[in-house]
This record gives C-alpha cells, sequence and structure tokens, in this order.
C-alpha cells in the first residue's frame, strides 16, 4: 500500500466525519477482561472508540493508526480524562508488533492479511483477539466492495485455528449505522502457546 495514499485518505475520512463519538462494537463490550488489568492492543484505531473504552476499562492501551487526525482525537479524548493510552502513528503494512505483549488484542473493522500471523503472536499466552470484520457478502450492501478488505466464510476462524474460539459468528449483523455482512470472532490463545 502507498503509505502516503493511504495517510491522507484516512486523514480526509477523519477530517469529514466530525467528532461525534462512535460506541465500541458490542463484541468488545461482551469480552472486556474481567480483572481491569493488563496491556490492550487496539490496531488501526481510528479516533479511538475502543482504545477508550479499553482504557476506561483499567487497560494500559497501545493504539496504532495511520492518521493522525483521527490519533489527535484520540489523544485529546484520553488527556481529558486522564487515561493510560499510549497512541502510535503507523503505517501496519511496515509496522512491527509486539510478540506476546498483550491481554488482548483488537481489530474491528480492518482487514490486513498479512497481519493475522503477527496479531496471533502479539496476543500473550492466555490473552483474547477480539476481530470484527466485514464478509464477501458485504459488497451486496455496498463499502467496501474490494475483495482485498472482505473475508471469505470460515476464513477468519481458520486463521485462529489452536486457539479456544469463545465467540465465533458470521452473516447480516446490525452494524454501527446500518446493517453490514460481518464476521465476529473472539479467541483465547492457549496458555501453554
Amino acid at each position: 500500500m502507498n503509505a502516503d495514499r493511504s495517510r491522507w485518505g484516512w486523514e480526509a475520512h477523519y477530517a469529514e466525519r466530525g467528532a461525534a463519538a462512535r460506541a465500541p462494537a458490542p463484541v468488545l463490550e461482551r469480552h472486556l477482561p474481567p480483572d481491569h488489568r493488563g496491556r490492550a492492543l487496539d490496531l488501526a484505531c481510528g479516533d479511538g472508540r475502543h482504545a477508550l473504552r479499553l482504557a476506561r476499562h483499567g487497560l494500559n492501551v497501545d493504539a496504532i493508526d495511520i492518521a493522525f487526525t483521527g490519533l489527535r482525537r484520540l489523544v485529546v479524548a484520553a488527556r481529558a480524562e486522564d487515561l493510560a493510552l499510549q497512541v502510535l502513528q503507523a503505517d501496519l503494512e511496515e509496522f512491527p508488533l509486539p510478540i506476546a505483549r498483550y491481554a488482548m488484542v483488537v481489530n474491528v473493522r480492518y482487514l490486513q492479511r498479512s497481519l493475522f500471523p503477527a496479531i496471533r503472536r502479539a496476543v500473550a499466552p492466555g490473552g483474547v483477539v477480539v476481530f470484527e470484520t466485514f464478509l464477501r457478502a458485504q459488497a451486496q450492501l455496498g463499502h467496501p466492495r474490494n475483495p482485498a478488505f472482505l473475508l471469505e466464510p470460515g476464513e477468519l476462524r481458520a486463521q485462529f485455528a489452536g486457539f479456544e474460539i469463545l465467540e465465533d459468528a458470521e452473516g447480516l449483523c446490525d452494524g454501527d449505522t446500518t446493517p453490514a455482512y460481518l464476521a465476529r470472532l473472539v479467541a483465547r490463545r492457549p496458555r501453554g502457546d
């Protein structure tokens, strides 16, 4: 991916969207860790709806995105609440993720297939991956339509083979504002792994 083209496209996206806060994905709410401790990673965090929820829950959060505009909003919100949150502007196609660092790794509405191995390694043994993104059928409804950003049925589950599956659903679901074809997976990395 051309990092400059991608970054500026996302900058425009966040500039046009305005500052209205969106609720976190319900799948994240259902799987917040009960102990309120540890580190979490929010990949392609945008303006941070999931990172903020994790930090408010008590986790120390690392949030990564390519768009400075979204990250700036996240920093302002985190500072206003004195939350434990670190942001990093980076292109996930080039940035290496830490290994076995996170109690929770969150990836919502972002698909970069080459990142699957790094996500599996980034979650600590006993930690959880929360993943939600679009299925191929989403092209019937509109955005996105590019097959590179759409999962095949069963693809997400296959990528986390060997993890304990805590939640797995695919199909037409309530989206942020309209129905969407989504795959949702919550999976725990084995403790001995």
